[in-house]
């Protein structure tokens, strides 16, 4: 059976948060695909930009059975702003863009991940100061634990950023685990 979901993301520190977080809510490893900028081979913004619409039209292909989510940092853009240039990539390539009806999951931290590991340990955060890695990206396992906490709950703790705020209100487009 082919994966249920594919993640495509600029990075393994991304990837990881997000196979993490989907692993909290139920999904198993052989049910997730990983699709990772190559490290050291450019941007991987660029990198996620250019493959998205090859992935939503795979995912298409497959007649809805796979959910595409899709990390990248919006760096100095608006969450909206890093959306759109996905959107234009998909209608440079001849691509139609994703529609609100498909499961099609953007995740989209701003500046970068780490702003939400610093705002997730109980740090207050905006998105424009730059916070420090994890040096291995594993150290995220508490982050992710404080957010499935947080989800479960059902809201953020305030002040959260307004990218995970988007990011939140994307995941619930995603199915429930099945069996």
């Amino acid at each position: 059976m082919s994966a249920r979901i594919v993640l495509l993301c600029e990075d393994r520190q991304l990837a990881t948060f997000m196979r993490r977080f989907l692993k909290k809510r139920g999904w198993q490893p052989h049910d997730i695909r990983e699709v990772i900028a190559p490290p050291g081979q450019g941007s991987g913004e660029q990198w996620v930009r250019e493959r998205y619409p090859l992935e939503l039209a795979a995912a298409r292909s497959r007649g809805g059975l796979t959910l595409l989510a899709v990390g990248t940092d919006a760096d100095t853009l608006s969450v909206a702003d890093r959306i759109a240039t996905l959107d234009r990539e998909c209608q440079a390539q001849g691509i139609p863009q994703r529609t609100p009806q498909e499961a099609v999951v953007m995740v989209v931290p701003k500046r970068n991940i780490e702003t939400w590991f610093a705002y997730l340990r109980g740090e207050s955060v905006n998105e424009e100061d730059v916070y420090p890695r994890y040096s291995n990206e594993s150290d995220c396992r508490d982050d992710v634990r404080a957010l499935d906490e947080m989800c479960r709950g059902g809201k953020l703790r305030d002040p959260a950023p307004p990218s995970l705020q988007v990011a939140c209100s994307e995941y619930q487009k995603m199915p429930a685990r099945n069996g």
